[in-house]
């Protein structure tokens, strides 16, 4: 009986299993339509495909993330931004620019089929979220969000603010969905922790993180746990920007 062996086919699918492939599950929907199957086993002929489609879709997605990283070129860090805080301190940090990021990525992404796009959502408080949606010819899709705070202590517009903020969220949530790194032309900015091969903040730094941490009222101590340090001595250099924006968010926040 048709409907009998079409339903032979439809146990469910675990990940130690075989691929299905979506052509054969395709087949027998054509064959169960012809053979007026019930509705009920039609039903979940269609649901099976669609299931075998979207993890197909997102193999392929997978595939092509890994082939575009094997792929790109290493992005330097061509720019240098110098933040003064209220406590008279300054900190700086060297980053790859959005504009650089998107010139190296722009033909690994068409060789492999994959694309980019990003919303951007008002979370209220001065926080903008911008969300990267990384997207495959196949059909499958991932998103990074990256929440940004509005630096309401900056001199400039209003407008101006948003844009700063905007393309900063693009480019943090862009780097995270590709899995991108940037790379230093050297590391003459910041001292090498025992070992050699983790950059650590320098003295003056540490002291103008410290700084900016106190005058926000925030704990350093649940600072460094969260980089997962236990002192300003090993605090990692890659980490400071992000921090330090955190904090100024909190200084800029009501």
């Amino acid at each position: 009986m048709v409907a009998g062996e079409v339903g032979m086919g439809l146990a469910p699918m675990e990940d130690h299993q075989a691929p299905v492939v979506a052509g054969e599950v395709s087949g027998l929907v054509e064959l169960a339509i012809r053979e007026k199957v019930p509705v009920e086993v039609l039903e979940r002929l269609v649901a099976l495909q669609e299931r075998v489609t979207d993890r197909n879709a997102r193999g392929e997605f997978f595939d092509a993330l890994a082939r575009f990283q094997e792929s790109v070129p290493s992005i330097h860090k061509g720019r240098t931004a110098s933040i003064a805080t209220k406590a008279g301190g300054k900190y700086s940090y060297t980053y790859a620019p959005l504009d650089a990021i998107a010139k190296a990525i722009r033909e690994p992404l068409r060789t492999h089929g994959l694309s980019y796009a990003w919303t951007v959502e008002d979370m209220g408080a001065g926080i903008l979220s911008v969300v990267c949606v990384l997207r495959h010819v196949g059909g499958h899709e991932e998103r990074s969000a990256f929440p940004v705070p509005i630096d309401t202590a900056a001199a400039m517009s209003g407008a101006q603010k948003n844009g700063a903020a905007l393309t900063y969220g693009k480019r943090q949530s862009l780097t995270s969905v590709l899995g991108l790194t940037t790379t230093d032309d050297d590391t003459d900015g910041a001292e090498v922790a025992a070992g050699g091969d983790v950059a650590v903040i320098t003295e003056a730094q540490a002291a103008d993180l410290s700084a900016l941490a106190q005058e926000v009222g925030s704990d350093l101590g649940k600072i460094l746990a969260w980089v997962g340090v236990e002192s300003l001595q090993a605090f990692p250099a890659s980490e400071l920007p992000r921090v330090m924006k955190h904090l100024e968010g909190k200084r800029g926040a009501p």
